[in-house]
């Protein structure tokens, strides 16, 4: 039963895969203004994590803060949350914060087993943001209580700018990665560990 309903959630993965590929053709084929147009629509900076590939990246150098949404193509609010998530990767990344999405429909026991995210609708876990730096989760949204349920938090732009401290994250990161760059032409190499980007720390509402 199980692998049956992680083949479906694979199928429905390609599905949404090949028809974001076949409207650029169809765009493009119309009027060459609307492929280009639906292609800075659909722009992201986003890497797409397998069990692979996910423990190689958060933890692959220390200086680098990842924010990692767990998402599964057949739910509702994933799909909601979509958009915005692109859009707040456009506007804050850069080489020392990056965005990067996991699908638990394709990679749900890596999901659930080690970064204890539940696919499960009573859960209501999905989507799911954490904050990782140097490999550690430093912070996540939505929060979980006792019995592993999500706590009720609302994914919108504005809420997410706030609670993970982006605007400063982001500055530190740029300064922490010219830093490095000018630390490269003159020879040396950077501390490991050395970054003073901020960590957010939990709001006075969730505390």
């Amino acid at each position: 039963m199980v692998s049956s309903s992680v083949t479906l959630e694979q199928h429905i993965g390609n599905v949404f895969l090949f028809s974001k590929v076949a409207n650029v053709i169809l765009f493009f084929r119309l009027d060459i203004r609307l492929g280009i147009l639906y292609l800075t629509l659909c722009l992201e900076y986003i890497k797409y994590l397998s069990d692979k590939t996910i423990d190689e990246e958060l933890q692959g150098d220390s200086r680098v803060s990842w924010i990692v949404e767990f998402y599964a193509n057949w739910s509702s609010e994933c799909q909601s949350f979509a958009p915005i998530f692109a859009d707040l990767s456009l506007k804050y990344n850069c080489s020392g914060l990056k965005f990067a999405k996991v699908d638990i429909g394709r990679y749900g026991e890596v999901s659930k087993s080690r970064y204890k995210v539940s696919a499960s609708p009573l859960a209501k876990q999905l989507p799911t943001l954490v904050l990782f730096q140097g490999g550690q989760e430093i912070m996540r949204r939505p929060m979980v209580d006792n019995k592993g349920r999500a706590v009720s938090w609302t994914f919108n732009e504005e809420n997410i700018i706030r609670e993970f401290n982006l605007n400063e994250l982001f500055q530190k990161s740029k300064k922490m990665n010219k830093g490095r760059g000018l630390m490269e032409e003159n020879g040396s190499e950077p501390q490991e560990g050395s970054s003073d980007a901020t960590i957010p720390t939990e709001s006075k509402k969730d505390q």
